[in-house]
Formats: structure tokens, sequence, C-alpha cells
């Protein structure tokens, strides 16, 4: 005796198959052209003596003129049969109908096909700080996954109590081409300006691991921004300004001291603008 799991398919007519495509991205599934596009209509399993005999029993309660596989000849209306499975004995893989509630909409969701729309590991890490709990979230569609992934970003604080993994990409912001910042030391007023591409955050870590700014002495350190340099401007050209500017008012007490060996006559006309421009 054959054990045989069978699906019936209506080939569907333009809007139906766009409708069906649809439906089957939106629930995840990315099955092939031929199935995702018709209308399924029948899932079952038929216990029988042989593959004929099982084509004797479709026919008898479908019609004669049901085909056996998918052809391109077939015309909206048509039937057709797709055998997925012989000799399997646990029926449970290909019948276990998946209950759960929409996390985004509240939807009441009831579907055969395998797991629902959830985040993946790497997700989670990426977008949602490594909090283990979204892991558990189940979504209806992918609109619904998208939609509640930007209200979670949104929601979640440091404040929160939390320690959020964090990385630079979160902090990407397409207008800004970087940041200038300034790091000054309280007991000599020494100081020293640089620039960076990502969030100054980043920049400030990196210098507490140098010699110049050891962690050990991070009471002594003001760290501040000291321009957002937007994509319109030359982040390089901003950061020679502010170190010949800062030069000018301390020559003794910068630390960039390659930039600010020889002040140029251009620097020091620019620097001569900017005092104009604040007293104006």
């Amino acid at each position: 005796m054959l054990e045989i799991i069978y699906r019936i398919y209506e080939v569907a007519d333009e809007e139906t198959a766009a409708a069906n495509l649809k439906k089957d991205f939106e629930f995840g599934l990315y099955s092939s052209i031929s199935k995702a596009q018709n209308t399924e209509l029948v899932m079952d399993c038929l216990v029988c003596e042989s593959r004929e005999h099982f084509k004797e029993i479709i026919k008898m309660n479908y019609g004669d003129n049901i085909s056996f596989r998918y052809s391109r000849k077939l015309k909206a209306g048509d039937l057709y049969c797709v055998i997925i499975g012989e000799h399997c004995y646990n029926t449970e893989k290909y019948f276990n109908k998946v209950t759960f509630t929409c996390d985004c909409c509240n939807a009441k969701v009831e579907t055969y096909f395998g797991k629902p729309i959830a985040f993946s590991e790497y997700e989670v890490k990426q977008e949602l700080f490594n909090i283990s709990e979204y892991l558990n979230k189940r979504f209806c569609s992918h609109h619904c996954k998208s939609e509640y992934l930007q209200k979670e970003r949104r929601n979640l604080s440091l404040e929160d109590g939390n320690e959020f993994y964090v990385d630079k990409d979160m902090f990407i912001n397409k207008d800004i081409a970087g940041y200038i910042y300034k790091i000054t030391k309280r007991t000599t007023g020494e100081f020293y300006v640089g620039q960076t591409v990502n969030a100054p955050i980043f920049r400030w870590g990196q210098h507490l691991k140098s010699e110049r700014f050891p962690i050990s002495d991070i009471k002594d350190y003001i760290f501040e921004t000291i321009e957002i340099v937007s994509k319109s401007d030359n982040i390089l050209e901003r950061e020679k300004y502010w170190i010949q500017k800062c030069y000018k008012e301390k020559p003794h007490k910068s630390l960039n001291i390659m930039c600010t060996a020889n002040i140029d006559t251009n620097a020091e006309n620019q620097l001569n603008l900017f005092e104009t421009d604040k007293k104006d």
C-alpha cells in the first residue's frame, strides 16, 4: 500500500494569479511561480494500492480532465494534481496547523505553511540591540514586521536600564559627512581637534585606548563635538579650519603639531573672516 500526500490546484486567471502571488509574498512563501500563482483547493492524504490506483481515485472525485502536473497549456479553471510525498508516515510535517496572533496588528493567523514570519538572530542583533525577547515575535505579513521593527527602534532607549549592543550603522545619516570634535585636558588646558565620519562616541573610544588620552585619566578630559559637517562641505577642510582657529586662540596648548606648525595665509584669512562674522 502507498500513502500519498497531494495537493489539488486550480489554474487562476490573471487577476486571481496576481492576488495569489501577493498573498504568498506577504506570508513569506517563495514556492515556484506555477504553484504560487494558482489557487490551492485541497491538501490531503490517500492510502491506495499504487500510483495508478491513486490517479483513478482522483479522477473519480475531480473528473477525467484533471492533469497530474502543471503545464502552460492549461487554461484558467483547469485542475491539476501534484504529489508531494509518498510512504510518508510523519503526516504532521505536512498538516501541522500554525496558529498565532500577529504582534503588530493583533490579527489571528492560521496557516499550514511552516514557520511564521519572525525576526532572525542576525536582525535582532543588528536592529534590536540583541534583545532576545524579540526572537519570539510573530507577524502576519512582511509589512507588519517592518512596521513593528520601526516602532520598536524608536521606543528603545538607554534609559530603560538595559545594556544594548550598539554599532556604527545605527547612527548613519545620509545628510552628514561627519563631525569635528575637540578633546581638552582640564589640568593643562591642552587640546586636540579631529574629525570622524562615524558617531563621535566611537572615535572617543579609540582615543581612550591611546597613550595620549589613557582611559585611566578619563575624568581629566572634556570631549565635545564642535561642528556637524553636512554633505555639501569638505570635512577635511572643516577640520583644518578648526585646528587653525583653536591654534590661533591658544597656540601653546594645541596638540595638533603636524597641522599647526605652518599656518598658511589662506587659513589666516579664513580665521579673520570668521571673527568678522561673529562681530556682525
